[in-house]
């Protein structure tokens, strides 16, 4: 068993060690989104020794739900690429002192079978429901060229960002613009995707802390001037090479068709300006589920990949340690807390 506590050191630089993992920084995997999460998880900043790759770093959230015990959770981690890598991660988890870990590691999936395969691999991990929508994603590389990024989009796209070139784009970080993509955020995720959210203080109180770090942005677009409240916006994280697509909304009118398309397009640009290579769009179905029509995000299907191509990893998983009580939690845990909390937050997890 190689897990450990991380060093005074090692946190310090946490950023910077995450960056350098196989599979590259997932901002989940740092300190601020412990923080976001910090109302009903502790975290512990704790180091995996893998061969080949020497010290790997993985924030896990810590969830106590007594007399269950308590669970851990790795957001969008660990961030290794190879599964004997996982087999020896979930080895050093056996006497992490948690009945069960959650995990959503970057291994690639070329299909179903990849997921399968690393289950049956290791004694205890199973299948989990999808935490992260960002387990299969969209990356746009903003490397070319305003003209070649564009050009390599799809037809629709390309028309749609063409059709509002005459829209107003704001670009705001302020309250008030958070207050003005709520309004589109909400009938866009309930009414029109049929999601549960949580209370708007979680939506509000991490969009002001990424601003406050400097990496929050919003992007509001309006179909033309005078307009007086927006008809499509974004709020998006860019931090060092990286930039995320995490929430938004448009509403639904003539007037505001395609502006959904443009405001990806201003924060992609944005985004290329403050030094990012890399653009997640954040979710999608997996490529192999693309024409389910029952999957939760195949609304997002044709605007996402007008974009790109979409790009799996193997998902969320579980690894169960204490089979009884895990299966208790299973039984009874889940639902009596999710009762108890579920008027604050809807979504368990």
């Amino acid at each position: 068993m190689t897990l450990r506590e991380a060093t005074a050191a090692e946190i310090a630089s946490w950023e910077d060690l995450v960056w350098q993992t196989p599979a590259g920084v997932d901002l989940m995997q740092l300190q601020p989104y412990a923080q976001v999460k910090s109302a009903t998880w502790a975290y512990r900043q704790m180091v995996h020794t893998l061969p080949g790759v020497g010290d790997l770093p993985v924030l896990y959230l810590i969830r106590k739900v007594p007399p269950f015990g308590q669970f851990w959770y790795a957001p969008m981690g660990p961030r290794v690429t190879d599964p004997q890598h996982l087999q020896i991660i979930c080895d050093d988890l056996k006497d992490c002192g948690a009945f069960a870990v959650i995990m959503e590691p970057a291994i690639p999936a070329e299909g179903p079978e990849t997921k399968a395969e690393l289950i049956s691999s290791v004694p205890g991990l199973e299948d989990f429901i999808p935490l992260q929508p960002g387990t299969s994603t969209v990356f746009i590389d903003l490397t070319p060229s305003e003209e070649d990024l564009l050009a390599s989009f799809r037809q629709r796209a390309r028309r749609y960002i063409r059709k509002t070139g005459d829209a107003v784009i704001e670009h705001r970080t302020d309250d008030e613009a958070f207050e003005k993509l709520w309004t589109l955020y909400v009938p866009t995720i309930s009414d029109r995707a049929g999601l549960p959210l949580r209370p708007k203080e979680y939506y509000l109180d991490a969009w002001k802390l990424y601003r406050d770090l400097g990496q929050g942005h919003v992007i509001l677009a309006y179909s033309e001037q005078g307009k007086e409240e927006p008809e499509a916006g974004i709020y998006l994280w860019q931090h060092r090479d990286l930039g995320y697509y995490r929430d938004g909304g448009s509403i639904r009118t003539p007037a505001a068709n395609g502006l959904q398309y443009r405001v990806q397009w201003e924060a992609m640009r944005w985004c290329k300006e403050q030094g990012a290579t890399t653009y997640d769009m954040f979710g999608a179905p997996p490529s192999w589920l693309v024409d389910d029509k029952e999957h939760q995000m195949h609304g997002l299907v044709q605007f996402k990949t007008a974009f790109g191509q979409i790009t799996d990893t193997v998902g969320t998983m579980r690894l169960v340690l204490d089979p009884k009580r895990t299966a208790a939690w299973d039984r009874l845990g889940v639902k009596i807390y999710w009762r108890l909390g579920r008027r604050k937050n809807p979504l368990f997890y």
